[in-house]
């Protein structure tokens, strides 16, 4: 009896080593799983279920076309005050407080239960928004972002994703085409001659949703590099991603199933359409005569005016403008670039975003007939690239903070702030092509000669125009 005792204490012991043998092999294992998965080889957004943190849009495109914030309850209750104002007769309410609307000669709210007598004041409607320059993905980007099995671009934007936090909306320009059926520039043979065909890896778009940025503009000279092709993967993976997009289309023969040529969103129940326009394409010879008048935004100022008219007509109440102009690596502005700013100015755009310089360049205020100020930024930058010069590796995020007012029985959107927060691209923790704040409140305490001397000279560019933004 001592002996089978003995036997079974033994056996007990092995029996509970196996057990703990296969627990820390499997958790060890799927430690290794999970590292590989997310990290070394981020996965591809729409075949990737788990990966929610990544590729959650914070904004969806609604049945009527407009793009609304998926996170937030308040965000409809903005919807149904702006709505109430401009459209329909009815009541609504929301949180014990109700806001009735009456179309008698002059519009009405009235909240009952905080009791709040809006004629002459706020809305309470406001939003902070966020623009940044030429999202590149050249070979020098490529080379530097390979990991076992595959790219992660994610370091290059780990250092402004708490920035972009901050923002209702963030939007900048893809320089880059996403072509999978097509060599991307690492791969090219030609890719050195100082013109690429730029072509990425898809999964770039993994790093831009996990930084935070919602929207893209897709117009600009290497919207052709690879042709109808190219456009339409790229597109369709912007839109596999839920990335809200403007610059580009589908070839449809059908105009009127093109789509919208502009993008609204619903920023705190303040409409804020998105318009995106080249002036330069590097391959327009890649695409046909009907592909060339369907498949990307040329400027066009009859055309840019009609599209600015139906985004007001569609409810906009702020409307900004991309264009992709200039002279590449010089500060100085072209001809082009100053008569078309005052141009987009008068047609109703309410704020200039310029790029393909690949530098900083000036902003202004430009003042129309009117009497009204539209900020213009008339080159962004590149915002990340592997170019090597300083003026391609100053950058700075803009920061916008818009007001929606009923003042006088008049319903208005103004622009209340307007400031930049300066960057550079450089190396950081072991990883090239970063981008990061030059102020040590903004990038988590770190101070360098490198990041004071950018600051220095993105302050010379911007003149005193606008004032740098320094934290809350």
């Amino acid at each position: 009896m001592r002996y089978i005792n003995k036997k079974r204490s033994r056996l007990g012991e092995n029996l509970s080593r196996i057990v703990a043998y296969v627990l820390v092999t499997v958790l060890v294992a799927g430690c290794f799983l999970y590292n590989l998965n997310f990290y070394s080889v981020p996965v591809h957004a729409a075949t990737n279920e788990k990966d929610t943190e990544i590729v959650k849009p914070r904004y969806v495109r609604d049945t009527d076309g407009i793009w609304r914030r998926t996170d937030e309850d308040l965000s409809q209750l903005f919807t149904k005050i702006s709505r109430n104002i401009k459209y329909s007769a009815y009541t609504v309410s929301y949180n014990n407080a109700s806001i009735e609307f009456n179309r008698i000669g002059r519009d009405m709210l009235r909240f009952a239960g905080n009791a709040r007598d809006t004629m002459d004041q706020e809305l309470g409607c406001s939003a902070v928004c966020m623009f940044v320059g030429d999202i590149m993905c050249l070979k020098g980007q490529q080379y530097a972002a390979e990991v076992k099995g595959g790219y992660d671009f994610w370091p290059s934007y780990s250092y402004v994703a708490e920035q972009f936090k901050t923002a209702d909306l963030v939007c900048g320009n893809l320089e880059t085409l996403l072509s999978e059926s097509n060599p991307i520039t690492k791969n090219q043979v030609n890719a050195a001659n100082g013109q690429p065909q730029c072509n990425g890896p898809v999964v770039i778009l993994d790093a831009l949703r996990k930084a935070g940025i919602d929207m893209l503009v897709t117009a600009n000279n290497h919207t052709c590099d690879w042709g109808a092709q190219g456009i339409t993967e790229t597109k369709t993976h912007l839109d596999e991603y839920g990335f809200a997009n403007v610059g580009t289309h589908y070839y449809k023969k059908d105009e009127k199933k093109q789509g919208e040529r502009f993008s609204i969103f619903d920023v705190n129940g303040i409409d804020v359409a998105v318009l995106s326009y080249t002036h330069i394409i590097n391959q327009r010879g890649k695409l046909n005569s009907s592909e060339t008048a369907i498949m990307f935004h040329q400027f066009d100022r009859e055309v840019v005016q009609k599209d600015i008219n139906d985004a007001k007509e569609k409810g906009a109440d702020f409307v900004v403008v991309y264009c992709h102009w200039g002279i590449e690596n010089t500060e100085s502005l072209n001809s082009a670039q100053t008569e078309d700013s005052k141009f987009l100015a008068e047609a109703g755009a309410d704020l200039i975003i310029g790029s393909h310089p690949h530098c900083l360049q000036s902003c202004k205020y430009i003042k129309t007939d009117s009497g009204k100020k539209v900020l213009c930024m008339f080159s962004m930058g590149n915002f990340c690239s592997s170019m090597g010069r300083d003026i391609n590796n100053d950058t700075i995020i803009l920061r916008v903070e818009l007001k929606k007012t009923f003042m006088k029985n008049k319903l208005s959107v103004k622009m209340s702030d307007a400031s930049y927060i300066p960057c550079r691209v450089c190396k950081m923790d072991g990883h090239s092509n970063v981008v990061v704040p030059t102020n040590k409140k903004l990038n988590g305490g770190y101070t360098s000669d490198t990041l004071s001397a950018a600051e220095k000279r993105i302050s010379k560019i911007m003149n005193g125009v606008i004032p740098e933004y320094k934290g809350q």
